[in-house]
């Protein structure tokens, strides 16, 4: 490019080049970064120039509106306070790019941070002359640099201002090449790059999309109506998204959520390194209200609240299933998140999102329609194997075929339990922010007590944190956190723990954390150390609780976290391959499921969620619960001499005369017993009290936020001193007062519960009714109140005392409750599961006598409660589907037999079949009947032998996948994706999801420019890099495609490179000694 040609370009934009500067039509999509335009109508982005030189040219208002003028152009002018806010970020392309892999350019977006170096050619002009030279981007003046290296130019401009440029991949028709349509704002320019080296055509496209994403500087909004730069070159076949466009689409839902706003970025590199969820750094991280579209081709549409204007499309079609995941409600503090991790399926062929999306949803319907319809148009891991013994593992493109062979998938889980951490070191890095004041001639206090919480970081991202504990060196939390639904990699997982600086003491605080609020701006958080977990070490199925080292950025142990790790990795069948079984099962009558949990006393726990869960989904959940409610009061399947009829058949029978007198018999010999056995009805564990405990738990869920969190709140808000045990009572405490305080505050959470009987979920009210039924028929003549004791031993007993007493367990508060609440929660818990036996305190706990004035008054209210919760006819009413799910239900019809599998059941978002895979395999590894098949039924040996014929396939299975990982450890990379890697930086040493104060993604430092013709990495780095390749943390998958040819390997499925968890703070592998004994 000549001199003229770069003095033509920095005129500022005339007619012949209003093309680029316009406006789209409202038809067309546009980027987060609008532009300049003539009409002030239409403008986005407006100059602070252009700003004062309209507001000088309104000369005919009157002098109090010009002073006002005045005034709010200095208001105007402030970076700080625009005149309305801007639009939400979020880390996803405007527009989906069309790109051959997906993974490798989202996985160099990570690498590069907006950096490039290379030799290209440029077009400046249509139909102009190509320019031969080295590239390169200008990363502090954000621009990009040419120098023809001959005769001149030399470091001139190609474009001054990067910042919210518009990059597209074309092919430019006369010369058969692909290029880069580069459209950029201020100053409006458009030119085609075409790099030489062909192997860097991707690196540049994902060294300008960075750029891509960052608003323009010295602009501001003005009127909050986004627009697109619009490339207009007729000659250009546009690649993608674009082209498709046009397509007609049907609109099949339309909704509003809260999207996270991370606020603007600084630079690229913030863009791709800065944190995804809480940045304490930054004052505009928020959940901002948008509108959202889901299209009938997979597009998913984001939008301004108000004006509508596009700031996204997610190609959902192009994502992997295991990309839409649930977060957990500490990460953000919402109950109802969806995420849309950057997860790309190995087919996919545009490129949308490049960091986790996080969306909020205001109540569980919305949440799960809107979750099952974002993963009904991605992509299930789908795998296929011909033959155990011969066949290599294909993995299947086109889910909307059958094939033949065995076709299954992988499903992982990991649960984790922070229990607690012992701080023995000296935290570096953070001395300075540590204020201890002086104190002349007193001790000075301990600087190792201070305030700590833990993160859960999976794959390099915040899935959950702790509580925040406060003046302690050793915190104690036990908490758990439960992650599904993972890709079939192996995950990389470690635990961060933090130090939190501020003032804990002011009672907003203290508010906040109790009900899990954001913390105010005036707390900062301090990287401490981390606890690496190698999961490939700790293998599959495996429960470990052990103590593990926390280390520093100096490689340092500063003490230990106790930490039990739970992964788990199933190989899940085709749903048909399950269904003998499941007819199996729902032969309720015959009580299998009662003889399953006979021989598995050990597993009753997941045991009953595991069948829970398969009756849930095919909606006999009820009548499974109805007939373990037969088996354990008639005493079905006991070791009873004496027979008992079946109440379900006493209700058929017409009352024979030898009937009657078989039952006068047997009433005459029991009558000794009954009551006492009566008294003790579910009080022990069996299958019906975990189910039925579970079940409550699920369905009951808001009933309990709804009826008791308020006044749970309220009470924890108060704190009060309702200690009334004489020997805990402190000297000198009004007791008479203690005790006022404490039936003031049970008579308000009973007066909660007991207006609030029709608001039980129907399906539980069904469930409780049945059980007084059988209950009365069978103890009704020798004990009347077990009308009303056999409904409160389960609803008061295993669901609202428990609540009360422990509401952090029930979501009911974030945090565990302070000291003196707990102990009142305590006490009205022990009230209202005495009023709801019907009895009174006595010689046991004498000194609870006061509160039996209570129970006799609200004596016939407990009744009138449990008669209440009771009456509800006895039809199929509860079933009804609410209206929000015909459309998940609708799409789920249209999908293929491969699509469907994994595809979560409404309510509840249940996998079934990965539930049968579960009970599967609790069987085989239990083997509770191999030596006894003949003492037991036919229908349990028939159980067992279905169980161990799926184990056998599921095991070649699985053992095929763990050849191919076994290999992938020892193979080194030689692709395409990882020799461009080699070729760029290293991925930088700290994960800015858990990163510390300092602006790690922010920094400055120079480091070679990557390309063809920057400075090579140093070979130091470049083998540690590789190092990391061959480590096997790159998750190539390891398995062909079957439409691919014989060396096609499956992609990674989230961009992600092979990194070391907190490199620079973390060593690879670096495990300490466990702590001392004492400890343990």
């Amino acid at each position: 490019m000549d001199t003229s040609m770069l003095a033509q370009r920095s005129i500022p934009p005339s007619n012949e080049r209003h093309r680029v500067g316009s406006v789209s039509s409202t038809g067309s999509q546009h980027t987060e970064e609008p532009k300049p335009s003539a009409s002030l109508d239409t403008l986005t982005y407006q100059s602070p120039v252009s700003t004062k030189e309209s507001s000088s040219s309104s000369s005919h208002k009157d002098k109090k509106n010009s002073n006002n003028r005045r005034l709010m152009k200095r208001q105007s002018s402030r970076p700080t306070s625009p005149l309305i806010s801007p639009p939400p970020t979020v880390d996803s392309l405007p527009l989906p790019i069309a790109t051959d892999d997906a993974n490798k350019v989202l996985m160099l977006m990570r690498t590069l941070c907006g950096r490039m170096r290379g030799e290209i050619e440029y077009q400046g002009e249509t139909g102009g002359p190509w320019h031969t030279g080295i590239a390169y981007i200008e990363e502090e003046k954000g621009c990009l640099m040419f120098d023809s290296g001959q005769n001149g130019p030399f470091h001139i401009p190609l474009v001054s201002d990067l910042r919210g440029c518009r990059v597209l991949p074309v092919d430019y028709p006369e010369l058969s090449k692909e290029c880069l349509e580069l459209v950029c704002l201020s100053p409006p320019v458009e030119i085609l790059i075409c790099p030489l080296v062909v192997e860097e055509f991707d690196l540049w496209l994902a060294a300008l999309l960075c750029w891509q994403q960052l608003r323009p500087t010295g602009v501001r909004l003005t009127n909050g109506k986004p627009a697109s730069p619009s490339p207009s070159r007729p000659e250009l076949k546009r690649h993608g998204w674009s082209r498709e466009k046009i397509k007609p689409t049907s609109i099949i839902k339309v909704g509003k959520m809260m999207l996270w706003d991370k606020g603007v970025a600084a630079n690229p590199r913030a863009i791709v390194k800065r944190p995804s969820t809480r940045d304490l750094r930054s004052p505009t991280t928020s959940w901002r209200r948008v509108s959202c579209i889901l299209q009938d081709n997979g597009e998913f549409k984001l939008l301004t609240e108000n004006d509508a204007s596009v700031l996204s499309i997610i190609e959902l079609s192009h994502l992997s299933r295991c990309a839409i995941q649930q977060l957990d409600r500490t990460v953000l503090d919402e109950e109802y998140s969806i995420a849309i991790f950057p997860s790309y399926a190995s087919s996919a062929t545009h490129l949308s999102v490049f960091r986790p999306v996080y969306l909020a949803l205001d109540s569980r319907v919305h949440f799960e329609v809107w979750f099952v319809l974002l993963r009904a148009f991605a992509v299930p891991d789908m795998y296929k194997l011909d033959h155990p013994n011969t066949s290599e593992i294909l993995e299947i493109e086109n889910v909307e075929h059958e094939y033949e062979g065995e076709v299954f998938r992988l499903e992982q889980t990991i649960s984790i339990r922070i229990t607690e951490a012992k701080i023995k070191g000296k935290p570096s890095g953070i001395d300075g922010a540590i204020a201890i004041p002086e104190r002349p001639n007193k001790w000075e206090p301990d600087p190792l007590v201070g305030n700590y919480l833990a993160e859960v970081i999976l794959d390099g991202e915040v899935r959950s944190r702790t509580t925040t504990k406060t003046g302690t060196k050793n915190p104690f939390w036990r908490e758990e956190c439960e992650f599904t639904d993972l890709p079939p990699s192996m995950p990389i997982l470690s635990v961060v723990l933090k130090r939190v600086e501020g003032n804990f003491e002011s009672s907003s605080n203290l508010l906040q954390a109790s009900v899990g609020l954001p913390k105010t701006r005036n707390l900062q958080e301090f990287v401490v150390g981390a606890v690496d977990i190698p999961l490939e070490s700790q293998g599959f199925d495996r429960e470990a609780e052990q103590w593990l080292p926390v280390i520093d950025e100096q490689q340092q142990t500063l003490g230990s976290m106790l930490v039990r790790v739970t992964h788990e990795e199933h190989v899940v069948l085709l749903a048909r391959e399950y269904q003998p079984l499941s007819d199996l099962l729902h032969r309720l009558p015959t009580g299998l499921t009662n003889q399953i949990s006979a021989v598995l006393p050990g597993q009753l726990r997941r045991l009953s969620e595991l069948l829970l869960n398969i009756f849930q989904v095919s909606g006999f959940a009820t009548e499974w619960l109805m007939a373990l409610v037969e088996d354990e009061i008639d005493g079905i399947g006991s070791q009873a001499s004496i027979k008992k009829y079946r109440f379900s058949s006493r209700l058929k029978s017409n009352d024979s005369v030898e009937v009657a007198t078989d039952r006068e018999l047997i009433v005459r010999d029991m009558s000794k017993s009954l009551a006492g056995e009566a008294n003790l009805l579910f009080r022990g564990n069996s299958l019906l009290t975990q189910a039925l405990e579970f079940h409550m738990r699920r369905l009951g869920k808001e009933y309990l936020a709804d009826v008791l969190q308020e006044k749970i709140f309220e009470i924890n808000e108060i704190n009060p001193d309702c200690e009334v045990d004489p020997s805990k009572v402190l000297y000198g405490a009004d007791l008479d007062n203690h005790w006022s305080t404490l039936i003031t505050l049970t008579n308000e959470v009973w007066g909660c519960i007991c207006a609030s009987a029709d608001r039980i979920p129907p399906e539980l009210r069904q469930v409780l009714k049945y059980i007084r039924a059988v209950a009365e028929d069978r103890y009704g003549d020798f004990l009347r109140t077990v009308t009303y004791t056999s409904v409160s031993g389960f609803l008061f007993l295993r669901f609202i005392c428990p609540a009360i007493l422990s509401p952090k367990l029930f979501n009911l508060l974030r945090d565990h409750p302070q000291p003196r609440a707990q102990r009142t929660f305590t006490l009205i818990a022990k009230a209202l599961q005495k009023l709801a036996n019907l009895s009174t305190f006595g010689k046991r706990e004498e000194w609870m006598e006061p509160m039996n004035r209570f129970l006799n008054v609200q004596r016939q209210s407990i009744r009138d409660y449990i008669d209440k919760v009771c009456s509800i006819p006895s039809d199929n009413s509860s079933k009804l589907i609410p209206a929000a799910y015909s459309t998940p239900v609708t799409i789920l019809g249209r999908l293929g037999t491969s699509a469907k599998e994994g595809y979560p059941s409404l309510p509840y978002l249940i996998d079934q079949t990965r539930n049968y895979a579960g009970l599967v395999k609790l069987w085989v590894d239990a083997r509770p009947i191999d030596d006894k098949k003949g003492e037991v039924d036919d229908d349990l040996v028939q159980f067992n032998d279905m169980c161990f014929a799926l184990q056998y396939r599921v095991d070649a299975c699985l053992a095929k996948v763990e050849s191919y990982r076994v290999n992938e450890a020892e193979y080194t990379p030689t692709e395409e994706v990882g020799e461009s890697v080699e070729k760029t930086s290293t991925i930088d040493a700290l994960s800015v999801s858990y990163a510390s104060s300092s602006p790690v993604w922010n920094d400055t430092s120079y480091e070679p420019t990557p390309g063809s013709s920057g400075s090579e990495i140093e070979e130091a780095r470049s083998k540690r890099h590789s190092k990391e390749m061959r480590r096997g943390k790159d998750k190539h998958g390891g398995f062909r495609q079957v439409s691919a040819s014989a060396g096609h390997t499956l992609k990674t499925k989230n961009g992600r490179v092979g990194r070391t968890i907190l490199s620079g703070i973390m060593r690879i592998g670096g495990r300490g000694e466990s702590p001392d004994k004492t400890h343990k």
